[in-house]
Formats: C-alpha cells, sequence, structure tokens
C-alpha cells in the first residue's frame, strides 16, 4: 500500500485505502454466504463502493443486492442472515420489489445495506425496470452470478 500511496502523493491518508480493505472484507463474507444458500441467485455490490474509486465517501454504506428466490424468508426472520452482521436491523424499508434491510458488520463497523428481492428485479424482458436500470447505470459490481441472470441485466442497461 505504501507505494500506491507514495505515487498519489499520499492521497490515501484519509483512511480510504483501509475503508476499501474493509469493504472487500465484508464482500467477500457476504460472497462466501450466499454460496451456501440455495435460495439465492446472485449478490452484486451496488452504489458508491461499486463506482469508480475515491466514489464513496466516509459516510457510505455497503449496498448489497440480493436476489433470492424467498425473499419472505428474511422479511419474515433474522435467522438466514449472515452472521457477521449484527441484529436486529437497524432499518428496515421497501422499495418497490426491493426490501431493504441495513445492519451494521460486526468487525469493521460499516454500514450494510442488504437489498432483497426476487428475479423478476432483474428481468431484462419486456425490458429493464427503469429504477433497476438506474441502479445497475449506477454502479454495479456482481459478487456471485452462477446463472448470468446479472451478467444478461448488466448487458440489456448498456
Amino acid at each position: 500500500m505504501g507505494a500506491a500511496s507514495d505515487l498519489m502523493g499520499g492521497a490515501m491518508d484519509d483512511g480510504s485505502a483501509d475503508r476499501s480493505a474493509q469493504v472487500e472484507e465484508v464482500t467477500a463474507e457476504l460472497r462466501a454466504w450466499a454460496d451456501g444458500r440455495i435460495d439465492v441467485q446472485a449478490v452484486a455490490l451496488v452504489g458508491s463502493y461499486a463506482r469508480e474509486p475515491g466514489a464513496a465517501t466516509a459516510e457510505s454504506d455497503v449496498d448489497i443486492v440480493v436476489v433470492t428466490s424467498k425473499v419472505s424468508d428474511y422479511l419474515e426472520s433474522t435467522d438466514g442472515f449472515p452472521a457477521t452482521l449484527e441484529l436486529p436491523p437497524l432499518r428496515a424499508k421497501q422499495w418497490g420489489v426491493v426490501h431493504e434491510r441495513r445492519l451494521r458488520h460486526r468487525e469493521t463497523g460499516l454500514a450494510v445495506e442488504l437489498n432483497f428481492t426476487t428475479p423478476e428485479w432483474a428481468a431484462t424482458t419486456p425490458e429493464v425496470d427503469s429504477g433497476t436500470k438506474k441502479v445497475v447505470l449506477d454502479g454495479i459490481r456482481v459478487l456471485r452470478d452462477p446463472h448470468g441472470l446479472l451478467a444478461r441485466l448488466i448487458d440489456a442497461c448498456r
């Protein structure tokens, strides 16, 4: 890290390198969690941490889209939530077909928004939903997509 910091004239001294490492830790844990869940069809990092380096601020949260065939399981109980996140959720909201649960990561303290939705959220026919397209164009990094659901969505949004 020192070399990168030196090349950038100390631009990483604000803690952003540490924060980026923490986000990578969180996303790796969430990918491993999703790998063990039969109902989870795809997972993506979206928002500021998925955009170009430097887009996220100290106040940014880690926004995760979880495409699952069993959204209701996550709304009715927190039993299936990743063990690395503190319970109960700090906040619960609904954005159309997306159900947000805001939690805190135990080790890093980062705010993590798990946004549970069905595969229909990523539908590309007859056309991509305008809200979904905005999320994708605002920044997306696929963490898990064994069936190509998110790959097709991203292609359709270009």
